[in-house]
């Protein structure tokens, strides 16, 4: 006898006495799961059914994506926002491309993130002045480095102090 087909008999035998209900188990949602459930249901949230709607938030959108103030602006819009400037404040092609350049390069290296380097009109959405932008024979930003201060790790002895005061 095939010890196989003598549990396959048995459990054959088992299946045929259960109904096919007794088989599924149903398990009550967990809280945490309701909760999700409820808050990303379609009947809270406002849909967009139509492509109209849609066009409208994205209008709204563009309307509003330069009203920040200059330090909250992204790379992208600061670089078109500093394009323009330099076509309004330059006319002769050279010495636009250079100053689009220069900004263009300053702004991507951090050096015009400040509000107080750049007076940007929130309102009017454009750029009223650069602070150090200076103009001689060629476009120039002037830009304050500051220097760390230099700790060699020990106290200074009081020879070193007398000769630093000479």
């Amino acid at each position: 006898m095939d010890l196989k087909n003598v549990l396959d008999k048995e459990e054959s035998s088992k299946d045929v006495n259960k109904t096919s209900t007794e088989n599924i188990r149903t398990h009550k949602k967990p809280i945490q799961l309701k909760d999700i459930e409820s808050r990303s249901s379609p009947n809270n949230s406002h849909q967009l059914n139509t492509s109209e709607d849609i066009g409208k938030l994205l209008e709204k959108e563009k309307k509003n994506v330069y009203k920040k103030k200059w330090n909250k602006l992204d790379l992208g819009m600061k670089l078109n926002l500093l394009n323009k400037y330099a076509d309004n404040i330059e006319k002769t092609p050279e010495k636009n491309e250079q100053l689009k350049e220069l900004l263009m390069i300053n702004c991507k290296n951090g050096k015009l993130n400040k509000n107080s380097d750049v007076i940007y009109n929130v309102d009017e959405e454009y750029i009223e002045n650069i602070k150090i932008l200076i103009n001689e024979e060629n476009y120039k930003l002037k830009i304050t480095e500051t220097k760390k201060k230099q700790n060699s790790g020990r106290s200074k002895s009081n020879i070193e102090r007398l000769l630093k005061a000479n």
